[in-house]
């Protein structure tokens, strides 16, 4: 048995052939289901018996390893362990955060010994029972390549990631500057190296109650007066604050922390979703040029 790293321009028909024997023949999966448009995107490995192809795998750039498939007299060989082997190799070489996959019930067993958890409700593909597994290679996040919307707890470390990963820009949006998360030694110190990195570095704060602000402490607007070269800090109007339903971050039109200003518990990061992104940038600068400098702010670090 060979396995090579194959192409969906240069191996096709091989790609096609064994997959199309193992799902639509032998499985009865629609044929519109199985050629879902992917796999001129995709990584695949072709496992081969001589000049025969045997076996097939591709992976999507996410991480999503799928279409497994090894024909009926070669199963139980070790064709498909060596080319989930592969898949799960170059995961790690693309330094993804995980490898993840959708695996019928009755092959649970099959992915288990790599490290693979299954997680979340049994869901009905094709008509055949699925579970959701994941093998996690590393816990950190990484910005601008680590995407998937994730729910959030610990909020101060999130924001603290995300900042001190930005180069270039960072936007703030809170009503308050919400003191568990930006009056933190962690995200100040963050914020305070961004700020120092170079002179294109630009952050930007926007409030909703200075007033708030003004009757205590804050260590992150007192570093906006130190640094006010690079740190912005302005405040919006009152009658401006019933259009705003969430408080966020966006680093380095990347990365997003976002809170439901009407749910005290509900908040979700994505370290890579650049379209969501710049909906979050295009909301926050329509709001920016509505706001101004408020003069209670410049009197707190005094």
């Amino acid at each position: 048995m060979n396995i090579v790293e194959a192409s969906w321009s240069e191996h096709q028909s091989a790609l096609q052939n064994v997959r199309h024997q193992v799902f639509v023949v032998e499985q009865s999966v629609p044929a519109e289901l199985e050629w879902d448009g992917n796999d001129e995107r995709a990584y695949h490995w072709l496992a081969f018996d001589r000049d025969k192809a045997i076996g097939t795998v591709r992976m999507l750039r996410d991480g999503h390893i799928g279409r497994m498939a090894v024909l009926a007299s070669y199963r139980r060989q070790g064709v498909g362990k060596e080319l989930l082997s592969k898949a799960i190799r170059h995961a790690k070489l693309l330094n993804l955060r995980e490898a993840w996959l959708h695996s019928q019930e009755q092959a649970i067993g099959f992915y288990e010994p790599f490290g693979f958890e299954a997680y979340g409700p049994t869901f009905q593909d094709a008509g055949i029972p699925h579970r959701s597994m994941r093998l996690r290679f590393r816990e950190d996040f990484i910005l601008g390549k680590d995407a998937g919307k994730h729910s959030v707890s610990n909020l101060a470390a999130t924001a603290a990631s995300l900042v001190s990963q930005s180069r270039h820009q960072l936007r703030i949006f809170s009503a308050s500057l919400n003191p568990d998360i930006y009056d933190n030694e962690t995200v100040r110190s963050a914020v305070s190296e961004l700020a120092r990195l170079h002179k294109s570095t630009e952050i930007r704060i926007l409030v909703l109650r200075p007033e708030l602000l003004a009757g205590r402490g804050h260590s992150l607007v007192e570093l906006q007066q130190r640094l006010s070269s690079s740190i912005f800090l302005r405040a919006l109007p009152e009658d401006q604050a019933g259009q705003v339903e969430e408080e966020f971050l966006v680093a380095d039109s990347a990365g997003l922390l976002v809170s439901k200003r009407s749910e005290v518990n509900h908040h979700w990061a994505d370290f890579s979703n650049r379209p969501s992104a710049l909906n979050y940038i295009l909301q926050f600068d329509l709001l920016w040029n509505q706001a101004s400098e408020d003069p209670r702010l410049r009197r707190l670090s005094l």
